[in-house]
């Protein structure tokens, strides 16, 4: 669907939202049933889960779907209560978003669904999913202290709004720069850059002087630019700028990080040595034929790297490092989608989250690792990844990262505002003036804040 079409939809829903009102919660912990669902005087320790069925949309694909059905099968077959959950492919994240915003008009919603911090938190604001806290406090449904300490907490609290638990993690991945390490090596360089001045040397050279082993030979690239939002996220944050300010409340885009982030991808593809990716996945293809000497991008495409340097017919050593950040310790963009639980009936709530919280388990977790590449939300899950790790070294240096991780903003119309960050980008590397850019962009992103 065309950009255009998207905003159009995605407004006009956003208009209709407008007029869906939050339930009164109480204080959020469950204590009088409302927020985990129930009639007013249940408790959640008298649901009977039993016989229930469960639609759980997801957007996997390919071997991490071929894994996630198996599990969905196995818990099916051994959860002891009869239900029976039914996972469905429904489209990317974006899709998945613009479905929910449909069924929460008065559409079939299903039980479960994947969604990022801010598409969830929508959600929560009309009324379309609960407060996971009266599940996981449940004396006879939740999780154990042990349980709660095993848990990564910085990944938890990614899904707690205002003490509002709007979400629960299955895994995590950050961004990092990928880079060919034989290419360096040709160019003099003894490693990966620690500044982006030394990315931006490392870019001009590399566009100079091509790749020896590169497949095909056609041009030679220092990086591409991915016009996305976390692409811009993880140049900010690495700076020790951030998004939104300390209390969460408004944009903060236009900042001295952020022009100087762009200032220095619009200087450097000015000379050539930086271009937009102008298909999918294009810096990937690239790198994998040996044409550009760095990427950004997620961990949980360490597996497709690998491959796809394989299959291109290429050869060279590569790794992962944090983007340049200078003296300092680094800051990554860690992220990932988490499960929210959907607003249908008690015992259809409570099956859905009898099967997250299995799918969370230690055991559970290192099987998904395995098949997903993310990372474990469980912190015992490493402990039986050794092999996975020794596998996979690029996966593990990632992984120790993760105490340098921040995130991106848990607001509801931070959506919208992912596709004005994207412009922004291609405008600027289109050649407007940065300063311009910022300042409009800062404004509309504030905007959106007044529909919610």
């Amino acid at each position: 669907m065309a950009t255009r079409q998207i905003l159009a939809v995605t407004v006009l829903a956003l208009l209709l939202l407008q007029g869906c009102g939050r339930p009164d919660d109480g204080d959020g912990d469950g204590s009088d049933g409302r927020s985990a669902g129930l009639e007013t005087g249940a408790t959640l320790e008298t649901v009977d889960p039993g016989g229930q069925t469960v639609r759980f949309w997801y957007q996997h694909t390919r071997r991490r779907e071929d894994e996630l059905q198996q599990m969905i099968a196995d818990f099916n077959a051994t959860n002891g209560h009869g239900i029976e959950v039914i996972g469905e492919y429904a489209g990317s994240y974006g899709d998945i978003y613009n479905k929910m915003l449909v069924t929460l008009q008065g559409g079939s919603s299903p039980s479960m669904v994947v969604a990022y911090q801010n598409q969830a938190l929508a959600y929560y604001e009309a009324d379309g999913i609960v407060d996971l806290n009266p599940y996981m406090e449940s004396e006879k449904w939740g999780l154990t202290p042990g349980d709660r300490d095993d848990l990564v907490a910085a990944f938890l609290a990614q899904d707690n709004v205002d003490g509002t638990q709007i979400g629960f993690p299955p895994n995590r991945s950050l961004e990092t720069l990928y880079y060919n390490a034989d290419w360096l090596a040709e160019l003099g360089y003894d490693g990966p850059p620690h500044t982006w001045l030394q990315f931006a040397e490392m870019c001009r050279r590399a566009t100079a002087q091509p790749f020896s082993r590169a497949v095909t030979g056609a041009h030679s690239l220092g990086f591409y630019m991915d016009a996305d939002a976390s692409r811009l996220a993880s140049m900010v944050f690495s700076r020790g700028g951030r998004l939104v300010n300390a209390e969460n409340t408004a944009y903060t885009l236009d900042s001295r990080e952020a022009r100087e982030a762009l200032v220095l991808m619009a200087e450097l593809a000015g000379e050539g040595v930086v271009r937009l990716v102008g298909e999918d996945y294009g810096d990937q293809t690239a790198f994998f034929r040996g044409e550009v000497l760095f990427v950004l991008g997620s961990t949980s495409g360490l597996p497709n790297f690998r491959r796809g340097i394989e299959d291109a017919g290429g050869s060279f050593a590569w790794s992962v490092v944090p983007p340049p950040h200078g003296a300092g310790p680094p800051v990554v963009n860690v992220y990932g989608a988490s499960i929210s639980i959907c607003r249908t009936t008690p015992a259809q709530q409570l099956a859905a989250w009898l099967f997250l919280r299995w799918f969370t388990g230690p055991e559970q977790q290192a099987r998904w690792v395995r098949a997903s590449n993310y990372f474990p939300a469980r912190k015992s899950a490493a402990a039986g990844l050794s092999d996975y790790f020794a596998q996979n070294p690029g996966f593990g240096k990632a992984y120790a990262l993760l105490d340098y991780g921040r995130s991106e903003p848990a607001m509801a119309g931070y959506q919208q505002v992912r596709r004005l960050m994207a412009d922004a980008i291609v405008e600027v590397i289109d050649g407007a003036e940065v300063g311009q850019v910022l300042e409009r962009l800062q404004r509309r992103a504030n905007d959106t804040l007044k529909d919610y």
